[in-house]
């Protein structure tokens, strides 16, 4: 884990940014809507811009010294080389190389072999970001500070499931290694929420006379925003077991397995899941043959007042989720009506049955 120690505040024209953190962790996610100050941060953190006010440390000692690996949303590239040259200064720069098995990977998701022979020059705008995105990487190797600007923005669905899957490896490889630590920005929570060991949110509010006073949270990520993401209130990331037809095995963390989509998936597979709490019913007593493949055990956990219903956080009996000290569960979120809370009885501690069928769970990304 890496010591992130910011205390930062910054005006210029319209906006005024705040960002105060003191927390331990190998990867940060920085979440917040286009146009709201995320790049402005960035440049703030690595010593690009200077702040009125404060200081941003990194195990004691100024961010942007030491080896960065940094991937804007602009091109970082050098334009007169071929894209081989500019990976090939990438690799030269790093303290030690990534290991020939994750380069492969790297290659393999950024689609980036058929690009080596061309011309930085001659990329269109989403093939040179897929190759800004690999010479970071590549800079960043195991122990340099990787920033991400926006790393999935410019792919489309399938290309943005094997980027975000092997991001997740070299996120383990780096954690496992003992390798530096990241900050990624995005203005998807979801994208944050499965890469990263904590997120913060850039909340923007506009005075009267314009200006926009931004500042970042505490670690965590409101459920409102988890709402306007499509609702996947639930992130489930581990491999598939098996696959039966069209659809396959999922193995919890302590394992329990649900059944996932299977299709194009294989044994072995990593894959990130996502299901909303709207999708999970709840059942007091054993409801029989039904349709949902899926019926879990747990208790009621938590339960929160929002608007129209009621958001139960049912902790899986006998679920860890192996958070190193062994106190920390495996909770699932659903919804419920306060006609529904009253009528099962629903209070805090009651054992319930989790139901949902196959085809609520969605794929987010896979490996």
């Amino acid at each position: 884990m890496s010591r992130f120690e910011l205390d930062l505040a910054f005006a210029r024209g319209d906006l005024e940014l705040t960002w105060q953190l003191a927390s331990d962790c190998a990867w940060l996610g920085l979440f917040g809507a286009s146009g709201r100050g995320k790049t402005t941060a960035l440049e703030l953190l690595l010593g690009w811009l200077r702040p009125d006010r404060g200081s941003a440390r990194l195990d004691g000692a100024p961010v942007g010294v030491g080896h960065i690996g940094y991937a804007p949303q602009d091109l970082l590239l050098l334009p007169h080389w071929t894209v081989a040259q500019n990976l090939d200064a990438a690799r030269e720069a790093a303290p030690e190389p990534l290991p020939e098995a994750l380069e492969a990977a790297l290659l393999l998701a950024l689609e980036l072999e058929p690009l080596l022979a061309r011309q930085a020059s001659a990329l269109s705008g989403g093939e040179g970001r897929r190759v800004t995105l690999a010479r970071a990487v590549l800079a960043a190797a195991r122990t340099g500070l990787l920033v991400l600007d926006e790393p999935l923005a410019s792919l489309d669905r399938g290309r943005r499931q094997l980027v975000l899957g092997f991001l997740l490896d070299l996120a383990d490889w780096r954690r496992t290694s003992g390798g530096g630590p990241a900050v990624v920005v995005s203005h998807s929570a979801i994208d944050l929420m499965v890469l990263c060991d904590e997120v913060q949110v850039l909340e923007t509010v506009v005075t009267a006379d314009g200006t926009r006073r931004s500042r970042f949270l505490p670690p965590g990520v409101p459920a409102e925003v988890l709402a306007e993401e499509g609702g996947y209130e639930n992130l489930l990331v581990g491999k598939v077991e098996r696959v039966f037809g069209d659809a396959a095995s999922f193995a919890l963390p302590g394992g329990a397995e649900i059944t996932i989509p299977g299709r194009d998936l294989e044994a072995g597979d990593r894959v990130v899941l996502g299901l909303r709490g709207d999708d999970v019913l709840v059942a007091t007593e054993d409801p029989g043959a039904v349709s949902a493949r899926n019926v879990l055990e747990g208790r009621v956990a938590t339960a929160t007042a929002r608007g129209a219903y009621v958001a139960l956080g049912i902790d899986l009996a006998g679920v860890s989720r192996g958070s190193g000290d062994g106190t920390a569960r495996l909770v699932i979120e659903t919804h419920v009506t306060e006609g529904a809370l009253r009528d099962l009885d629903l209070e805090l501690g009651r054992r319930v049955l989790l139901l949902f069928k196959t085809r609520s769970i969605a794929i987010l990304a896979r490996r």
